[in-house]
C-alpha cells in the first residue's frame, strides 16, 4: 500500500482524535444513553409504516464515544439478523468523496475550480453540454451548473430494467452527467481511474476499513453486506445485485461502506485532515441556497462543494450528505456546535431518512423535538 507523507499524517491526526466503535471513550460511554439509542433502532425497524426490514445507526459524541448499533434483518429470506458492521451501498454519499479529491487537485495547482469545461475537458464532452463555456469546475460542485445529476426518470427505468448492467461513462452523460464529468476530470489529470484516487486519497489515508470501490462487473456480495429492498406494490423485492458503474462517480452502487466509516470520513473532512489549506475547506463550506423540500426531510438547505448544509429548528447547523440508490437510503450528518455526527441506512428504497434520523436528534440534541 502506498501513503505519502501527508497520508502518513492523516493517520495520525483521526487516530488522536477519533475512536472506533467499540474502542473505549475517556470516560466511557453513557450507558443509558446508548441503550435509548438502540430502542430508536428497533422503533423504527418495528413501526408498520416504515416498511424496512433492516436499520442501521452510528452516533460519535462527547457522551456516547463513538456508538453504533442495528436492528432488524439483514436478509429477509434467510431471517438474517443485521449487525452493526455490516456493510450496504450509500449511493450519493460519493459525493463528498469525489468532491474531495477534485479540491485536492486544485490545491495542487493541476486546475482552478473557476476554470470553465472547456478548459479542461476533452472538446468532444465539452461540446455535448449547452453553454460549457460558461459552466465552471466549481458550478459542477455546487449544483448550479443547469445540468441535471444522476437520479433521473430515464436512469432509474434503466436500473429497473437491466441491473446488471456493465455502464461505459460516456453511455450516461446525458443521464448522470455532473459528477461523471468530475470523474472523467480526475481520470485526465492524474491518467489513474477516479477509482483508484479516492481509494488512495481518501479511503486509505483515513484507513476506512470497510469502505469500498467495486470495478464494473463485480456483482460479488460478501457475506457481511446487508441486502437492500424495493417495495413493489407492497411486496418487498431483494434489490442488492445493481452493477457499481450505475451512475458511476455521481453514486449509485459504487460505493459500499459502513455507517462507523462514514462517521470517521465526515468527522475528518470537517476538521480539514483532508486538505493542506484551511482555505480550501473554507471554499467547500460556501453553500449556495437551494429550493425548500430538498433532502434532510424537508429543511431549509444550501449546496456547498460535494456537501450540504441544512438549518434545523433552533438555528441548528446540520453538514453532510445523504443517498438513495436500489435497496437503501442512507445519510451522513454533523452538527458541528453540538459536537455530533451521525449515520445511519434503511434497506428500502423510498424509505424517509426522517424515520431514524429525527428520533436521534430528538434524543441526542436538547429541545430539538419541541421546536
Amino acid at each position: 500500500m502506498r501513503l505519502s507523507v501527508f497520508s502518513c499524517l492523516i493517520v495520525s491526526v483521526l487516530m488522536l482524535g477519533l475512536t472506533a466503535c467499540g474502542d473505549p471513550a475517556e470516560k466511557g460511554p453513557d450507558v443509558e444513553l446508548t441503550g435509548n439509542l438502540h430502542a430508536v433502532l428497533q422503533d423504527a425497524v418495528a413501526d408498520p409504516e416504515t416498511r424496512f426490514p433492516g436499520a442501521l445507526l452510528c452516533v460519535s459524541d462527547p457522551r456516547t464515544g463513538t456508538w453504533a448499533g442495528a436492528a432488524g434483518l439483514s436478509d429477509v429470506e434467510s431471517a438474517t439478523v443485521m449487525r452493526r458492521d455490516e456493510e450496504f451501498r450509500a449511493a450519493s454519499i460519493l459525493k463528498p468523496f469525489v468532491a474531495v479529491v477534485v479540491l485536492q487537485l486544485a490545491e495542487e495547482g493541476r486546475f482552478s475550480l473557476d476554470d470553465p469545461m472547456t478548459a479542461v475537458l476533452p472538446a468532444d464532452v465539452a461540446s455535448r453540454f449547452p453553454d460549457s463555456e460558461r459552466i465552471t469546475l466549481r458550478m459542477l460542485l455546487n449544483h448550479t451548473s443547469g445540468i441535471p445529476d444522476w437520479l433521473t426518470e430515464a436512469m432509474m427505468g434503466e436500473l429497473f430494467a437491466n441491473p446488471t448492467r456493465v455502464w461505459d461513462v460516456h453511455e450516461y452523460f446525458d443521464l448522470a452527467a455532473a459528477h461523471n464529468l468530475l470523474s472523467l476530470l480526475i481520470e485526465q489529470t492524474t491518467g489513474n481511474s477516479w477509482r483508484e484516487e479516492v481509494r488512495e486519497r481518501v479511503v486509505r489515508p483515513l484507513n476506512l476499513g470497510s469502505t469500498r470501490l467495486p470495478e464494473p462487473g463485480d456483482l460479488s456480495i460478501p457475506d457481511n453486506h446487508a441486502r437492500g429492498y424495493i417495495d413493489m406494490d407492497g411486496e418487498l423485492i431483494d434489490f442488492t445485485v445493481i452493477d457499481s458503474s450505475m451512475a458511476g462517480a455521481a453514486g449509485g452502487h459504487a460505493l459500499i461502506t459502513t455507517t462507523t466509516d462514514l462517521v470517521r470520513f465526515l468527522d475528518a473532512l470537517l476538521t480539514g485532515a483532508l486538505f493542506r489549506k484551511s482555505a480550501t475547506l473554507d471554499e467547500m463550506l460556501t453553500f449556495v441556497e437551494v429550493p425548500e423540500g430538498v433532502g434532510a426531510f424537508r429543511y431549509p438547505a444550501g449546496y456547498g462543494l460535494g456537501i450540504m448544509r441544512f438549518l434545523l429548528p433552533g438555528n441548528i447547523e446540520m453538514l453532510g450528505h445523504a443517498g438513495s440508490t436500489g435497496g437503501f437510503e442512507s445519510f451522513v450528518y454533523s452538527l458541528p456546535a453540538q459536537h455530533l455526527t451521525v449515520a445511519g441506512v434503511m434497506s428500502r428504497t423510498g424509505a424517509d431518512e426522517g424515520e431514524l434520523l429525527t428520533p436521534t436528534l430528538e434524543l441526542l440534541v436538547p429541545g430539538f423535538g419541541s421546536q
